[in-house]
Order: structure tokens, then sequence, then C-alpha cells
């Protein structure tokens, strides 16, 4: 990884350096992938009262994240710093998490899988929230056997199913 450390209205020292550069070398626990961080540091003047002023941009393969944050001193303001994107990281590699999850979930029962159950996929669903009385309309036009939808009412997803005879049963779930 390389580091980079810029000063801006503050004099260069190596102990604000190192300790910069200690703390954002201990963000390769969390993502292996940095590829460069640039630091820059700053001291602020706002109200008649001086802050220290650190952000960072941090490049690594899938993932760039800028942050900024102030404090009284500089030591605080890095700290504080090296907090937010220990969250951002963890925010994203938890998303990541996520996204392959789904993705191996959905593999194992693609269009191809339910062939083998002699299954056939169809997208007939209500797009927009309807009560039952919309639902029986819209299934006696369609001439279908079964409706999927949104009840207006409960805003629960509902079954509605037209039997052999012309009657309808509704399934709802309670819950």
């Amino acid at each position: 990884m390389n580091i980079t450390v810029t000063f801006k209205h503050i004099d260069s020292s190596d102990a604000i350096r190192q300790y910069a550069e200690s703390k954002v070398s201990k963000l390769e626990k969390y993502l292996h992938n940095i590829l460069e961080a640039h630091i820059t540091l700053s001291m602020e003047r706002v109200d008649h009262k001086e802050s220290g002023v650190a952000q960072i941009k941090l490049l690594a393969k899938n993932l760039t994240i800028n942050a900024e944050e102030k404090s009284s001193d500089i030591y605080s303001a890095i700290d504080l710093l090296m907090e937010k994107v220990e969250s951002q990281i963890k925010k994203h590699k938890e998303k990541t998490r996520r996204k392959e999850h789904s993705e191996e979930s959905s593999e194992g029962l693609g269009a191809e899988g339910y062939e083998d159950f002699g299954l056939e996929i169809k997208e007939d669903y209500e797009k927009q929230p309807l009560t039952v009385n919309e639902a029986v309309g819209k299934l006696r036009k369609r001439n279908g056997d079964f409706i999927v939808f949104k009840d207006k009412e409960s805003a629960l997803v509902s079954f509605l199913i037209k039997d052999g005879n012309g009657n309808f049963s509704l399934i709802a779930p309670d819950f």
C-alpha cells in the first residue's frame, strides 16, 4: 500500500506523519486490497478557534473512500477519521457479502433448476396494490386461474384463485 501524507497550513512533523501512516496501515486488517491512501492534514481557524482537519482518499480494488473529520487537535482528528473509514469499509464488506450470498442462493434455484420439477415460471402478478374486489375483477377479465397481488388494506401479498366451478378462494397471510 502506498501512503502519502500532505500537510496544509500546518508544520510538517515526522511524529504526526508516522502516527497517520500507522493508523492507515492498520486498515489492511479490514481491507486487504488497498492500493493507495492519500491523507491531507491541515489546521482551520473557525470563530477564533483552531481545529485539526484530517482528510483521506483511500483507493482499493473495488472501492474508493473519501472522508473528512475535524477535531480540536490533529491527532484526535486522525483517530476520528480512521473510525469513520473503518465503518465505511465494514459497511462495504457487509454489502458485498450480502450481494454474494443472494447471488449464490439465486443460482441454486435458477430457471433451469425448476425444469427438473416440471415447474413453469410465471410472472403473473399485479404491480399496483389492489382491493380484493379489484383483484376479482382483473382475474375475471384475464380469464386466468389465479392472481397474485398486494392487498391495499393489509399491505400483504395475497393470492386469489379461481377453481373449475368459477368460485374464488383468497389466500392471505395473517402475519
